[in-house]
């Protein structure tokens, strides 16, 4: 069972309707594209490719140059 965006009231109906039975008025298009699709941010992403960890490197060569300057230090 599909739905349609009413073009009057904006609410959800029945593809087939001949008139929408929230605002009782008729629906102006019934062959015009008024699916109701989810929102784009609510699409589901297709591209799954692997990204650097870029912050763990980060964090490592933080903590190798403040061990390399303390042991610098020290000795």
């Amino acid at each position: 069972m599909g739905t349609a965006k009413c073009v009057n009231c904006g609410k959800e109906v029945f593809e087939y309707a001949a008139e929408c039975p929230y605002c009782k008025k008729p629906i102006a298009n019934p062959h015009a594209p008024t699916k109701i699709a989810n929102a784009p941010w609510t699409w589901k992403k297709t591209s799954y490719g692997k990204k650097a960890p870029y912050g763990i490197i980060a964090v490592c060569l933080a903590a190798a140059i403040i061990a390399a300057i303390v042991l610098y230090l020290v000795l």
